[in-house]
């Protein structure tokens, strides 16, 4: 087979869904499932006649033991470079920190970016899921979104168990901005803060799902989240997250937290 053969077999794709998904079909059938003429029917099954993926038994196309390995193929092949083309953030920053991705656990994924006029759509969208969850345990190597501040506060402080880990730079201007509201969220128990001064992206765990933020590196708003419930993907986002927490550094280790929050109060005061 050469290369032309095979891309024009790419080209009849549904075609081969039809068959795939419906079993035999005759011509006036394949008509009215692919909405196009008859004229173009037999154009396309002409062609996959001819390459030995389709057959005609009883006045009906079926697909032949090799049109079925290859309609598998193709609609595979599609579903991975669909996810590839949506991931495209998330493979470019995981590539940049050698750490590998199975493409494959988020195919289907809640892909969320941000576009000219609606640049928090990346964020509400990982609001949405901060919602609705008990648990929450993060990578963040920026800072939190004011406009969403309180609301965090309002979960964390009453019921949401929170790990986050994060670059002390971050935090230390977090608790300086606002120490009473750090005091108390740290005081319930609720939150735990780890350092780690090299974080590669966003990532989260909630109970039901996990997410992958990318940030801009000019505004540092959450510029792509991706968002799934595939087991898989939360093994890998459990390794991910078990890794550079495993590297991180308590904040009490990091800081003087007490005299951080006093001096912050004092000057805030």
């Amino acid at each position: 087979m050469d290369i032309e053969e095979l891309i024009e077999i790419v080209r009849q794709k549904p075609v081969l869904d039809a068959l795939r998904e419906e079993g035999a079909l005759d011509r006036r059938e394949l008509e009215q499932h692919l909405n196009v003429s008859r004229s173009t029917v037999h154009r396309f099954t002409r062609s996959l006649r001819d390459s030995g993926v389709i057959e005609r038994t009883d006045g009906e196309f079926v697909l032949t033991p090799l049109g079925e390995v290859a309609a598998e193929e193709i609609a595979e092949f599609q579903s991975t470079v669909e996810a590839a083309w949506d991931l495209a953030p998330v493979l470019r920053v995981t590539a940049a920190h050698d750490i590998d991705i199975d493409l494959e656990a988020f195919t289907g994924a809640t892909v969320t970016t941000a576009a000219p006029g609606t640049p928090y759509r990346p964020v509400n969208r990982f609001m949405s899921l901060a919602r609705s969850t008990e648990t929450l345990r993060g990578l963040d190597p920026a800072s939190i979104n004011p406009l969403h501040l309180d609301e965090l506060y309002d979960c964390i402080s009453t019921e949401m168990e929170t790990e986050a880990v994060y670059p002390l730079a971050v935090v230390e201007e977090l608790l300086a901005s606002h120490p009473e509201r750090a005091r108390t969220v740290i005081g319930s128990g609720n939150l735990t803060f780890w350092i780690h001064d090299e974080l590669p992206f966003g990532l989260t765990l909630c109970d039901d799902r996990i997410g992958v933020g990318v940030y801009d590196d000019e505004t540092g708003l959450l510029r792509t989240y991706v968002d799934t419930d595939s087991p898989t993907a939360r093994e890998w986002a459990e390794d991910v997250y078990t890794t550079y927490r495993a590297e991180a550094t308590p904040l009490a280790e990091a800081v003087d937290l007490d005299r951080l929050l006093s001096d912050s109060a004092a000057s805030s005061g």
